[in-house]
């Protein structure tokens, strides 16, 4: 069969579009030129941008509400403030590590932390649920509370008071 019988017109003529081009017609090897100059055009326009911004962000000066970090004159309070945060943060470490008493009268103490957490485990799930509450009932007469000790059936607020029972012969009142 022709190339002209599967719907070509000339039998030089191939459709690339189609997938009918004779092989061996296109390139084997990637065109390295274009594909190196792409990829240094982006290393460079990256490089530029960050080198841009930075400039800017060095040349711009502080906003109104950003201000220069100050320096007091002296006498100043603290001569070497980091020994003294290193200081206080030690001493912290020892009460929360140390045991102390707060309270010797009513026998109040501080413990440390592993060793309060160690007893809480102890304990188990009971360490954890609430305190048991002693019901209270409401006094008579209170908001809470009922008007009598005894309530008689369909009492209450917005109650109708009709009779218990009708006595024959006599009607409703």
């Amino acid at each position: 069969m022709s190339d002209a019988a599967r719907g070509q017109r000339h039998s030089s003529v191939y459709d690339d579009a189609v997938g009918h081009a004779p092989p061996g017609t296109e390139a084997p090897d990637v065109r390295l030129k274009p594909l190196l100059l792409t990829g240094l055009f982006i290393v460079v326009f990256t490089a530029v941008t960050i080198g841009g911004l930075r400039f800017y962000y060095n040349r711009q000066d502080l906003g109104p509400l950003v201000q220069a970090a100050r320096t007091f004159p002296s006498p100043r309070l603290q001569q070497n403030p980091e020994a003294d945060l290193a200081a206080m943060l030690q001493e912290q470490r020892a009460k929360l590590d140390g045991y102390a008493w707060i309270d010797r009268d009513k026998g109040i103490a501080r413990l440390s932390i592993s060793e309060a957490m160690r007893r809480l485990a102890e304990r188990g799930n009971a360490a954890y649920a609430a305190p048991v509450q002693p019901e209270r009932t409401p006094t008579l007469g209170s908001r809470g509370g009922a008007s009598s000790a005894v309530l008689s059936p369909g009492a209450g607020p917005g109650a109708v008071n009709t009779p218990a029972t009708i006595e024959p012969g006599k009607g409703l009142p």
